[in-house]
């Protein structure tokens, strides 16, 4: 058994390979600063964070060095903080300041910036009021689009078995991610790109990480009611801008049940990774007339995209 120094401890975190390669710049909370070495991006292992899922946290995009949708990020932060209790020492401001700050340190300009606020550090109960207070850790790593070939010729999608949060935990994004890990699991096990959650009553949901919206057989954009799920920054964004496509005929917030997606038009899976990614199968069953990528899953891309520069 071989006992390590500090300096050979910091060694051997040094050599280890992973994905931390793609991470770029970390800031810290509790040690008060930056950082651009990646053995050294950590957080406390008894923060609530890490053993309890007792925190929350965003995903924002950097395209061209600009952070999309940043302000409706960090709204949907303080929505969740305030669900749980969770006061942060933070404000939006600040906030905004060092997660801009990171991204500058990482020199990065097509990136992901995670900005996580934990109920801190302090001991392994479930008790909230037995840490130091609240930490923020906001880290950015390079930004790995999916290839081109999954926009050209679409995703395959099918209904997953994993039992859905309960709508008071599905409306925050908190670091509970348990049973969205599971459903990722699933879909690869399964062979799937992406697994649709359902409801009790079979209604329509989310998948682990993204949104799905479609387009009925009237030409209107449908999305699950916001109750039911995490309302994405992107879909939210993805809804406003079908406003202007002459085709879709209305823009509507309802239950649907996942049979729908059987005779749906068009259907996209939408996030702040993906953009609006367009579905040709579900449950093996092909979308549409012929399964083929539709015209307004493109011409949605291509607004979120110009979006993305002009915003």
């Amino acid at each position: 058994m071989k006992f390590f120094s500090s300096s050979e401890w910091i060694q051997a975190l040094s050599e280890k390979t992973s994905t931390a390669r793609s991470y770029a710049a970390m800031y810290s909370s509790w040690v008060g600063g930056f950082v651009k070495d990646t053995a050294l991006m950590m957080v406390p292992l008894d923060d609530h964070l890490v053993h309890r899922g007792d925190g929350v946290f965003e995903a924002v995009r950097s395209v061209s060095g600009r952070l999309y949708l940043f302000e409706d990020h960090l709204a949907r932060l303080e929505r969740s903080a305030e669900m749980i209790g969770l006061k942060s020492k933070w404000s939006r401001d600040q906030i905004r300041d060092l997660a801009e700050q990171t991204l500058e340190l990482s020199g990065l300009r097509e990136a992901m910036v995670r900005i996580f606020l934990s109920r801190g550090a302090g001991d392994f109960s479930t008790n909230p009021y037995s840490t130091m207070g609240s930490e923020l850790y906001i880290v950015v790593t390079r930004f790995q689009p999916l290839p081109d070939i999954k926009y050209r010729k679409g995703v395959r999608v099918g209904r997953s078995s994993i039992a859905a949060k309960p709508d008071f935990f599905a409306q925050m994004k908190s670091c509970n991610y348990l049973p969205n890990v599971m459903m990722k699991k699933e879909a690869m096990d399964r062979n799937f790109d992406f697994m649709i959650g359902v409801s009790s009553r079979s209604e329509i949901l989310e998948s682990s990480t993204e949104n799905i919206i479609f387009i009925d057989q009237n030409f209107r954009l449908i999305r699950p009611r916001g109750h039911h799920i995490l309302r994405g920054c992107t879909m939210m964004r993805v809804c406003d801008l079908a406003r202007n496509i002459a085709e879709i005929s209305e823009v509507v917030e309802e239950d649907r049940h996942f049979s729908d997606l059987l005779d749906a038009l068009e259907i996209m899976m939408v996030g702040t990774t993906l953009d609006v990614l367009p579905v040709t199968e579900v449950d093996g069953t092909r979308v549409g007339e012929r399964g083929q990528v539709g015209p307004l899953s493109k011409k949605l891309l291509e607004l979120v995209r110009q979006d993305q520069i002009s915003s």
